[in-house]
């Protein structure tokens, strides 16, 4: 996978406003930008782990969904390793 990360500035689509919920009781974590959001399968009780494969729509503020491409999913990814990294000092396992 990591060959298959974007390199930073690189947003293939993506806002530049943007933020990160971890939802611990559902152990989801949701990537969100004005108007949208994308959520992945996120467990934390055997290190921080993402599933790659459950990152598949966006929900619009409208209420209406539409896929995520695999561009955005590389790029969501990579933004959720930086930050795990950067903001909360821990390491992310990405996972398929």
């Amino acid at each position: 996978m990591a060959d298959a990360l974007p390199k930073p500035g690189e947003h293939h689509g993506l806002g530049d406003q943007y933020s990160f919920e971890a939802e611990f009781m559902g152990e989801t974590l949701h990537y969100i930008e004005p108007g949208r959001r994308a959520s992945m399968i996120w467990t934390w009780t055997n290190g921080y782990r993402i599933s790659t494969d459950s990152l598949t729509d966006w929900k619009l503020a409208d209420g209406t969904h539409r896929p995520v491409t695999e561009a955005e999913r590389a790029e969501i990814i990579r933004r959720a390793v930086e930050y795990a990294r950067d903001v909360q000092n821990v390491r992310l396992i990405v996972e398929p």
